[in-house]
Parts: C-alpha cells; structure tokens; sequence
C-alpha cells in the first residue's frame, strides 16, 4: 500500500461546514475523511455494509490525527484523497490529503487507524479477501 494507489472525491463545501465566518469548522475535515473512506471502498468495487459489516465485522477508528494547513470556505471545490498506508492482520491505517480543488493547495493532512472487530467488540483477523484487495 502506498500513497500511489488513491481514490479522489470532489465537492462544494456547504454552508452548514462552515463557523459564522464561512471557514470551515475544524471537525468537518474528519467527516471529510470519512466520506474519502467510503469512496476508497466504493472505487474498488466493494461495498462495505454487505462485505464487512454484514459478514460480522466493523472497523472503529482508533486513533485519528489531522494537520491543518490552510482553511477551506464556503463555495469552494475541495477534493480529497484517500489511500491504505499500512495493513495489518487485524488493522489498517488510512491516509488523507485535502486539496482545494481549484488550486491544487493542500489543506489538510491525516490519517486514521482501525481495527477489525466483531460484533461483540472482540479484535479478529481481518478476512483474506479483504486483505487481498488492500494489498492489490
């Protein structure tokens, strides 16, 4: 897994992200991060719900780091990307970077960690099938 192998999402930021000064609330680039997961999901063909979830299994977040370099406003195209950095048997961590779409200047940084888990909350191996497709 590498930086190499990313997916790309690009939106409007909407008026609802925003502090009474049109920036960005700070907790929003995590939401951010979340809909980059999902997309990395999505672009591989896979389906989270019906390939993690209801096989029995979830992926909590763990551990969540952001580094804030430049402020996103209203109006503006942001793009982020996302990408596996580390696969482990019962974990993986994911890689961020949000972009201003229109000017191609990072804004944020990050990355986020999860274990596999079952329904119980017990910590399991991830599923070969999914390993498979991190590692592809």
């Amino acid at each position: 897994m590498t930086k190499d192998r990313f997916v790309e999402t690009t939106f409007r930021v909407r008026y609802a992200e925003t502090d009474a000064s049109g920036i960005v609330y700070n907790a929003n680039y995590l939401v951010w991060f979340e809909v980059g997961r999902g997309e990395w999901f999505w672009q591989q063909g896979r389906d989270y719900h019906r390939d993690v979830e209801l096989r029995g299994f979830n992926w909590p977040v763990t551990e969540a780091t952001v580094r804030y370099l430049a402020p996103a406003r209203y109006g503006e195209l942001v793009t982020v990307r996302a990408w596996v950095d580390e696969l482990q048997s019962r974990g993986l961590t994911i890689g961020y970077e949000v972009r201003n779409a229109e000017t191609q200047q990072i804004l944020c940084t990050g990355w986020t960690k999860h274990l596999n888990v079952d329904n119980e909350g017990r910590v399991r191996t991830m599923p070969e099938d999914i390993r498979t497709l991190f590692s592809e």
